[in-house]
């Protein structure tokens, strides 16, 4: 899942295990979206989608309710 950012760019939301990403879900709401692993082999993969889709980084643990993150990065 992509988000735009305060700054107007697009980030990818990154948790670091599914517990996170379901807490996520629930709490936006949001319809027909399903968590993956980004693993080692399909790593490279999913950042070359989320680049050329306008993805500028990762917001990793990103909480709708404090609109906070735990980390950030490039792709």
């Amino acid at each position: 899942m992509m988000a735009k950012a305060g700054d107007d760019a697009a980030y990818v939301l990154g948790f670091k295990n599914v517990v996170k990403a379901r807490q996520f879900l629930t709490a936006t709401e949001v319809e027909g979206a399903e968590p993956r692993m980004i693993v080692r082999g399909n790593r490279e993969e999913m950042y070359r989608i989320a680049r050329s889709a306008g993805a500028a980084g990762v917001l990793v643990d990103y909480d709708p309710g404090t609109q906070k993150y735990a980390a950030a990065s490039a792709l």
